[in-house]
């Protein structure tokens, strides 16, 4: 009994992470929301900077971060 009852609560436990997860992400690539307006730009602006310090140096830079947690290049 005690399998059966730790499989259903993995279970559930396992479905309200991946349901957590989802929207936590849907949050973060919704451009309706402060932090996810933020994170859009600081995607568009680290992708015109690598294109612009590519063009200036005349060479290829690394394919910037993706993703909502993509750091800005100094």
């Amino acid at each position: 009994m005690t399998d059966e009852s730790d499989a259903a609560f993995n279970t559930m436990a396992s479905r309200l992470i991946r349901r957590e997860a989802l929207r936590l992400a849907a949050l973060d690539l919704s451009t309706a929301t402060p932090h996810g307006l933020e994170n859009a730009l600081a995607q568009i602006s680290n992708e015109v900077t690598a294109e612009a310090l590519e063009a200036k140096e005349g060479r290829a830079l690394p394919e910037p971060a993706k993703g909502p947690s993509a750091p800005l290049i100094p």
